[in-house]
């Protein structure tokens, strides 16, 4: 059977650890906390020790909500309850803060980057998602303001190889957000959840996305491509764009609320973890796995497959992410933080 070992735990923070984000190249992440700061954390591949080589705390007043490095590993950008994104250099073996990102009224819960790095997405207690270009050196530009939502929205999350982002609220939806000259707009909106969806991810192909939220579900939804349009009529043909349907659902997958979801990008697991101290890891199951979900057999189905119990002692789980390195074994690798001011860093083992 597989087990989940814990490798290190990392004491720092003063305060509940909110996110984590993996370098894309590197044996290193980021970990944000309501100590108003970032740490970086790295692996020493010579004694397989982690260690904290920075702590970035001078930019924000408030809370640190979320944080995520650019896909190329040279920006890092923070998001935080002072209603400010925060962008990070790398100078070396320093990091500093290049530009501040203002306009939201209240608290900044989420920031993502896309794909190409060329946009970054930040969304906020006032109901809306924002979406930046990076036009040049610590120059940021608002291409647009998204105010679909009806209440907090929690995350955003880029889809990992267009650019399509999803959008996860306080009102128990998700929205899909599509640019269409120049213009950004909710091209699809996901129902189903009963209560706040906290967490989102895709897989690595972005054609199924995974949902967590305080009804303690899990759900999968998967793209279906719209019929092609008849070339004869297709200047009255009204915009006909993907549409998302929830094809797999896990009832009470938590005992309680489930803040967070990470779909590896190496292995293609499913990990979520919440405010019952409990850490989930669910692999897709052939359709003769004795899972099932009505008459499709061709649907694809999750099982859980191991499970940590008081991963945090009697704290609530607000993040846990799998290490997207392909090299070494570091994909089986995912790092947890919680309310309790701990990081930690575990290995899944088959």
């Amino acid at each position: 059977m597989p087990e989940v070992q814990l490798l290190a735990e990392l004491p720092g923070h003063t305060d509940r650890v909110w996110s984590i984000s993996w370098h894309p190249t590197l044996p290193l992440f980021a970990s944000c906390s309501g100590d108003k700061s970032v740490r970086l954390w790295k692996l020493d591949e010579g004694n397989g020790s982690w260690g904290c080589v920075s702590t970035l705390d001078d930019a924000h007043k408030r809370t640190i909500r979320s944080v995520a490095f650019s896909p190329d590993g040279k920006l890092l950008a923070t998001a935080s309850f002072d209603a400010s994104t925060a962008i990070w250099e790398r100078d070396i073996d320093k990091w500093d803060c290049v530009a501040t990102l203002e306009g939201h009224e209240n608290e900044v819960k989420s920031v993502s980057w896309s794909a190409s790095g060329a946009l970054l997405a930040t969304c906020s207690r006032d109901k809306s998602v924002w979406i930046w270009e990076v036009v040049g050196d610590s120059d940021f530009e608002c291409l647009s303001v998204l105010q679909e939502h009806e209440q907090d929205v929690k995350m955003v999350q880029w889809h990992p190889n267009e650019e399509l982002l999803v959008s996860a609220s306080y009102d128990d939806t998700m929205k899909i957000w599509r640019e269409d000259d120049d213009d950004w707009y909710c091209s699809d909106t996901l129902k189903g959840h009963g209560s706040t969806v906290w967490g989102v991810d895709f897989n690595d192909t972005g054609d199924l996305l995974a949902s967590v939220s305080d009804d303690r579900t899990l759900r999968f939804w998967q793209r279906e491509t719209p019929p092609r349009p008849d070339p004869a009529t297709l200047s009255f043909q009204p915009r006909q764009d993907p549409k998302w349907r929830n094809i797999f659902t896990i009832p009470e997958h938590h005992d309680r609320t489930i803040y967070c979801v990470s779909w590896s990008k190496v292995h293609g697991r499913v990990v979520t973890a919440g405010a019952d101290n409990k850490v989930k890891i669910l692999e897709s199951m052939a359709a003769n796995d004795g899972i099932t979900n009505g008459d499709d057999s061709t649907t694809p189905q999750f099982a859980t497959v191991a499970t940590i119990t008081d991963s945090h002692g009697h704290s609530d789980i607000n993040c846990v992410k799998w290490c997207p390195l392909k090299e070494n074994g570091y994909g089986d690798l995912l790092a947890t933080g919680g309310d309790d001011g701990a990081v930690r860093v575990w290995r899944f083992v088959t």
